[in-house]
């Protein structure tokens, strides 16, 4: 895929970025309870703009910080590759997180808190926090988990119904940064970094993201259980919790980088099916 995509493009990871721009959009539909005004049509593409353009900001600044360890785990990325210079890099990342703020100014002075609140997270998490294991896992993960926040405080509301999908959130995404530690474990050695995989090891790292992964699938039956939710919600999202925890048994069953690399792969792919639940779950 790398030979093909604008090496810009590539830097912003835009299956990841829409998935944020789409949460947070479910975020906003929920706590609206789907009742749109012409005003709310384009809050909703002023959500999805800034929200995918604060996703492409930080993946371009991890990768401008994590340039080295790219260089030993994926070479082919922009930056070590040669196709793009570091410090354009980082001006491009610059320029994506200016635009998603000025963006937020356009949609509440709540929406525009959380982005700086999640703008320093991922700032901080690449400067520093990644070096710390499950400190900087649970910076990225709660990052993520504010996409839901976002879209629901353009609202002026906080249902509860988006801090359960919210914690989901964080939870799943916490065992995703934990595999993703086994999959880098060459390059952050050589960095000295003190990710989980190299302080404990492949396989206690494989258990501790299947752990994180069994409380995100525990918490999804939560909005069913306390009427939430249609009927539509549920058989969607157990078909994407079982491939959740499928994605991470895999990693159990053979933690090597090569295993974690498909499953982290496969962990993307249902977590847009049980973004599919929350939304259809709620219409």
């Amino acid at each position: 895929m790398s030979g093909y995509l604008n090496p810009y493009l590539e830097l912003m990871r835009p299956t990841n970025s829409i998935m944020a721009g789409l949460a947070s959009i479910i975020g906003f539909l929920i706590a609206s309870g789907f009742s749109l005004s012409h005003y709310d049509y384009m809050k909703l593409i002023l959500l999805f703009a800034s929200t995918f353009v604060f996703s492409s900001s930080s993946m371009a600044m991890n990768d401008y910080f994590d340039r080295e360890i790219d260089a030993v785990n994926q070479p082919q990325r922009p930056i070590p590759s040669g196709r793009v210079k570091p410090e354009r890099a980082l001006i491009f990342s610059i320029i994506l997180m200016i635009t998603g703020l000025l963006l937020s100014t356009l949609i509440s002075l709540e929406a525009l808190i959380v982005a700086i609140v999640a703008c320093t997270g991922f700032t901080i998490y690449s400067i520093h926090l990644k070096r710390h294991g499950l400190i900087g896992n649970a910076c990225v993960s709660l990052c993520v988990a504010l996409t839901f926040v976002y879209g629901a405080v353009a609202t002026g509301g906080f249902p509860g119904l988006i801090a359960v999908f919210s914690s989901m959130a964080f939870l799943a995404n916490m065992s995703r940064e934990v595999v993703k530690g086994i999959i880098d474990i060459e390059g952050d050695k050589l960095k000295g970094l003190r990710t989980l995989a190299i302080s404990r090891g492949s396989r206690a790292s494989a258990k501790v993201a299947l752990v994180f992964m069994c409380l995100a699938v525990a918490l999804s039956i939560v909005p069913t259980l306390l009427g939430y939710v249609n009927w539509l919600y549920l058989p969607i999202v157990l078909v994407a919790d079982a491939g959740l925890l499928t994605s991470t048994l895999l990693v159990l069953l053979a933690p090597t980088p090569n295993k974690a690399g498909k499953s982290k792969k496969l962990m993307l792919m249902f977590m847009g099916l049980a973004l599919t639940a929350f939304l259809v779950g709620c219409i």
